[in-house]
């Protein structure tokens, strides 16, 4: 196998075990629109990368982090709906991201693999910020679990409880953010919610409880990724538009099988 193919699979791996595991977290809380809020901070991430000189994956942190919390805590104030909010950041970081790249992105910027990704170009760097991602998510998703759920699952009884509901949420929202931050080579900016939506959608076809719902949706992250990419290899085409695709012919496939309703 050769060392990029190598490379490209095991970052699709690890970024399809966090997806796909906070992906069931968006579905339960119905937080497709942040996440795509999120994703489209990532083109402003990219060029305060560029402008800094610093690695392109302390942008994409510093600025999911930064819209996440501010989105957090406009949401508190109850001023706007989480929708005008979320509808908000997600038009002006896009179009910031946009302006700000278009500025300082030379003639070497490949602009279409930042929107759709290329994964064939990961290095051996970004698999070890990937995996420290994942590493970072999969302990706090161990930690804070049972808290999360209960919170996702019945807010009331989680406030009543003595969880802070602010504090969880902004916790949850960072690590959209981690996730985000290391999905863009992936799938690309435009992209990146599919990852987080579509394979939870499908495990929750299949799944009779959360634990199985999380461990469903990683397998069907990982077949995707894996289908996509050899896809792309085979046909030479763009590798995050052929895992999006394989998704949706998993999603598809999946409503064959049952006539559950979807949130």
């Amino acid at each position: 196998m050769e060392d990029f193919i190598f490379r490209a699979l095991l970052a699709a791996i690890g970024i399809s075990i966090i997806a796909g595991s906070l992906g069931c977290f968006v579905i339960w809380r119905r937080m497709s629109y942040f996440s795509e809020s999120i994703s489209h901070s990532a083109l402003l991430g990219v060029s305060l990368g560029l402008v800094s000189g610093l690695d392109i994956h302390i942008g994409l942190i510093v600025v999911g982090v930064l819209f996440a919390t501010l989105i957090v805590a406009l949401q508190q104030k109850d001023f706007l709906s989480n929708d005008a909010i979320l509808g908000i950041f997600s038009h002006i970081a896009l179009s910031l991201g946009i302006v700000v790249l278009a500025l300082v992105g030379g003639t070497n910027t490949d602009y279409f693999s930042l929107l759709f990704g290329d994964i064939l170009s990961i290095s051996n760097q970004d698999i070890i910020w990937i995996y420290t991602i994942l590493i970072l998510v999969g302990i706090l998703l161990s930690i804070f679990w049972q808290r999360l759920l209960l919170l996702t699952l019945n807010e009331e009884l989680g406030v009543a409880s003595g969880l802070n509901r602010f504090a969880y949420q902004l916790l949850f929202m960072l690590m959209i953010a981690l996730t985000v931050s290391v999905s863009v080579q992936i799938v690309g900016v435009l992209l990146i919610t599919s990852l987080l939506i579509i394979p939870p959608a499908v495990a929750r076809v299949f799944a009779g409880s959360p634990v199985q719902m999380v461990f469903l949706s990683i397998v069907v992250s990982i077949v995707a990724v894996v289908i996509g990419l050899n896809s792309s290899i085979y046909y030479d085409v763009a590798t995050g538009p052929a895992i999006v695709i394989a998704l949706g012919v998993l999603f598809g496939l999946s409503q064959l099988f049952t006539n559950k309703t979807l949130a």
